[in-house]
């Protein structure tokens, strides 16, 4: 039968139960238990004997099975399942008649006795009922294993209802999420919320999503990152703080990339360095993965990832060398690193859609050797010009005090000693503002009260941002990284 066919005949035992009087949509009921807590204390429940323990739950039906004289119907609420043993000559005669509209997907409040059927079901053995919430449209009959993603995404509620695993693994990431506020908790830091609408955004390299504010007649941008308002705050007097909040980026879709990131995590951390962020780091992670694993090793679609500590440590110039053969320190300006990459003939890297030099590198380096970096790996010492808010290296000037940490080709972290001298930012940020009148999107904006908020002082420190989504999407075996939060942006039907 058509869907439309099972709606129209849905709606007709809708009015029917308007018809005797009853509201198919009532604004409470009083449930007694959890089914799970059911379960969990009926362990000594004999098979074919009666109890005297009385339980009043709700949930939705999610199979029904006429014997005859025996109805079972299986509900479920958030907890769990369980069947519930209706006989129908035991119950009402209003409650018969209810019965007979009940459908697959409705929502039933049930009173009835914890019973065990001679098959050693565990059931409630029905005494009333009650509806709570009549479905319309009918749950689909091959959902489960279905392959079209998109659809899952679309319709993420019926791929809640129909597959438990995948609300399972959202449960779990909410508790991940939950471990790494523990963590920064236990180690002094303060979580702080910040701004999403910006008159001037920054602090990542991304092209942002523009808004209009019609009460101040201005347009806003939604934030690329946190961090240019937890500075103000480390400015304004705090020496520990971390906001795990939500950034949004006009960027391409892949699988492990999002227009809005909804975990974006950001701390800053006073008199610290950059080398102390990446022991920090690694035994945060140790301590979340033995939480939610009992190991450090992941398997994620085929690969096992070891995060044993210590990560091994490479300075950027070097992996790049090793991998290609190219030696950033020569090649040192636009057009000597683009005609090394024509030389080598690097087809995934075109040079002419790059604008300048930083730009180059950083495709060059995403595009060529990002990828084949599986294992945990520091890669530090970025050259100055990819870190606009970063620290100079004391040793190397033209390199910086920063770090990423990479696995699976993906960045999960972006971390450095921040630049805490204003007159160095302010030229910065104007060599940034020389790439956008060149037309880079993704060139950091001159922020001139970010500026002037420095030069009241900003403490030397460190910070990092941590993509969870990317973290969580690995640790806990999602398809890919929008397969990771509930709702992803997708493109209208």
């Amino acid at each position: 039968m058509a869907e439309e066919d099972l709606m129209k005949a849905r709606k007709k035992k809708l009015e029917k139960l308007k018809g005797l009087g009853i509201n198919p949509y009532p604004n409470r009921y009083a449930r007694s238990h959890l089914i799970t807590d059911i379960i969990k204390t009926s362990n000594n429940i004999k098979p074919g004997i009666k109890t005297k323990r009385k339980a009043s739950i709700a949930g939705r039906v999610m199979a029904k099975r006429d014997m005859g004289k025996i109805l079972f119907l299986d509900l479920k609420d958030d907890s769990g399942m369980i069947q519930l043993y209706i006989d129908k000559g035991e119950i009402t005669e209003l409650d018969f008649k209810v019965l007979e509209e009940v459908d697959i997907g409705d929502f039933l409040g049930v009173k009835g006795f914890v019973y065990r059927t001679k098959r050693k079901e565990l059931s409630i053995w029905v005494k009333g009922l009650s509806m709570l919430a009549k479905s319309l449209r009918p749950l689909p009959a091959k959902w489960h294993g279905l392959k079209d993603l998109e659809l899952r995404y679309r319709k993420r509620y019926l791929d809640l209802i129909m597959n438990p695993e995948v609300k399972d693994k959202f449960v779990k990431k909410i508790g991940l999420i939950k471990l790494f506020k523990d963590w920064m908790d236990d180690h002094g830091f303060l979580e702080v919320q910040t701004p999403i609408l910006e008159l001037v955004y920054g602090g990542a390299m991304a092209e942002p999503f523009v808004t209009h504010h019609n009460a101040l007649n201005t347009d806003f941008y939604l934030r690329i990152s946190t961090e240019m308002y937890l500075k103000r705050l480390m400015v304004g007097g705090f020496e520990r703080i971390y906001e795990i909040n939500t950034v949004f980026r006009n960027e391409g879709i892949d699988a492990s990339h999002l227009q809005e990131i909804p975990n974006h995590f950001e701390f800053y951390w006073a008199y610290q360095t950059y080398e102390g962020l990446m022991k920090f780091a690694e035994n945060m992670i140790s301590h979340v993965l033995k939480k939610v694993l009992g190991t450090l090793k992941l398997k994620y679609q085929g690969v096992t990832f070891n995060f044993k500590i210590p990560y091994k440590r490479v300075k950027f110039r070097d992996v790049i060398l090793k991998e290609t053969g190219i030696d950033i320190n020569i090649h040192n300006t636009y057009e000597k690193l683009k005609k090394e990459i024509i030389n080598k003939k690097i087809k995934e890297v075109d040079p002419k859609k790059c604008l300048h030099y930083a730009a180059l590198l950083d495709e060059f380096f995403k595009r060529i050797v990002r990828p084949k970096m599986i294992q945990p790996v520091f890669i530090t010492h970025y050259p100055i010009e990819l870190k606009p808010l970063a620290k100079r290296n004391e040793v190397d000037r033209t390199k910086s005090n920063a770090f990423q940490l990479l696995v699976n080709g993906w960045e999960l972290i972006n971390a450095f000693d921040e630049l805490n001298d204003p007159v160095e930012q302010h030229e910065r940020l104007l060599e940034q503002r020389r790439y956008s009148d060149m037309g880079d999107k993704e060139a950091h904006p001159l922020d001139e009260d970010f500026i002037g908020a420095m030069e009241y002082g900003m403490p030397p420190m460190a910070g990092f941002g941590f993509g969870l989504d990317r973290f969580c999407t690995l640790v806990l075996g999602f398809e890919n990284i929008r397969g990771s939060v509930f709702f992803p942006t997708l493109k209208p039907e």
